[in-house]
């Protein structure tokens, strides 16, 4: 079949969404399909090997950004002849859609509450995307809404009353020849590199610093046993308020800000622990790419994709992005256990993660795919007789 992926950014150099969407089409390609990604931008280097056809958006400010790339990216696929157009970004009217960025309605009544909330609901961008949530969820044009995890499956039928017949549960997929156990060795390179040695190292890779919790740990740096334990922080944000933040703290110290690298799977083989204590998000792939690199996970109940924590084993969970007492006692858990018991979570982390290669992700998406068209032939059958 001839898949359209729309997604606005597709890039390798980024994580979570964007890296998935090269792995999708990549995958998807070797099943045997033909894949055109549609979108604002994509690696260059990917152009060898991936059809695109860009959106033209209008950047004069954030809502008019996605709304135009909504309309702009549906008329592309209008024009294609696909047999399937698969949204990965809010785009209403694609055949099938994933859950893949933070449901919006969810986010501003966790993130803003009292008259915060209130006004946010009236900001053009928040209501820009409710709107397209609303056209993807409540409209009759998608067939299939696929989600990461249990909450997202739970949350889209709670807000928008999306039936259980129409929802596919796909959990995420890593890339196990990026992410292995083998980046150990090329961690200890890390650590030679940051010039912490065989200090405890603690790992948080994400963009947006406030949603995934790094106030959270930064003040639980601040009271853990170990004074000698490093914090990597991964990612672009907000790095000077964080900084200052840390510097308050009296850990400036110990905390280095990296920036975006590329090669991330070497700083999941350096660490002992990567810790993501977010509000909310659908499913954290950077969870699964850190245990497949052999690196236990500290994250959130209230986060998607929880289910695969197995506590003591493969990770922990804290209640919230605010619990900060908690967060504390989990890290200093972990780094008082014996170097026997630190392996054998080492070990599990590794087998939670061959469970869900990309090649598994595919493959279920092409099922609901396969549903999807089988459908379409049924209703032309029926109209025709």
């Amino acid at each position: 079949m001839h898949v359209a992926v729309i997604r606005k950014v597709v890039s390798l150099k980024k994580a979570g969404a964007e890296r998935y969407a090269v792995n999708l089409s990549r995958q998807l390609k070797k099943l045997g399909h033909r894949v055109t990604v549609i979108g604002e931008s994509i690696d260059e280097e990917l152009l060898d090997e991936l059809e695109f056809l860009p959106v033209q958006v209008r950047n004069t400010t954030s809502w008019a950004k996605n709304q135009s790339f909504a309309r702009n990216a549906l008329a592309v696929a209008s024009r294609g002849g696909f047999d399937i157009v698969h949204g990965l970004s809010r785009v209403p009217g694609v055949d099938t859609f994933r859950l893949t960025d933070p449901l919006q309605a969810h986010w501003l009544k966790v993130f803003y509450t009292g008259l915060s909330g209130r006004l946010q609901g009236m900001n053009p961008r928040h209501r820009t995307l409710l709107e397209l949530e609303r056209g993807i969820y409540q409209g009759n044009r998608t067939r299939r809404i696929i989600v990461q995890s249990s909450l997202d499956a739970k949350l889209i039928q709670d807000y928008f009353g999306v039936p259980a017949e129409k929802i596919r549960l796909i959990r995420n997929g890593v890339d196990l020849q990026t992410f292995h156990f083998g980046t150990r060795q090329s961690g200890q390179d890390i650590r030679e590199e940051l010039r912490i040695g065989d200090a405890p190292l603690i790992v948080f890779a994400g963009m947006d610093f406030r949603r995934k919790g790094l106030g959270t740990l930064l003040e639980g740096m601040g009271r853990i046993q170990s004074k000698s334990a490093k914090l990597l922080v991964l990612g672009d944000g907000a790095i000077p308020e964080y900084e200052r933040m840390a510097n308050r703290l009296g850990i400036g110290d110990r905390v280095i800000f990296a920036g975006r690298r590329q090669g991330i799977a070497r700083y999941y083989g350096a660490a002992d622990l990567f810790v993501l204590p977010t509000i909310y998000e659908p499913f954290p792939n950077v969870n699964l790419e850190a245990m497949a690199c052999g690196t236990p996970a500290i994250t959130t109940s209230t986060a998607g994709g929880v289910d695969l924590i197995d506590e003591g084993n493969n990770g922990y969970l804290i209640s919230s992005a605010t619990a900060v007492e908690e967060l504390t006692n989990t890290i200093d858990y972990h780094l008082a256990l014996p170097s026997e018991e630190i392996e054998r979570m080492r070990g599990c982390c590794v087998r939670t993660a061959e469970a869900f290669p990309v090649e598994r992700n595919a493959r279920e998406t092409v099922a609901v795919f396969e549903e999807v068209l089988a459908e379409r032939k049924n209703k032309r059958t029926s109209q025709a007789a």
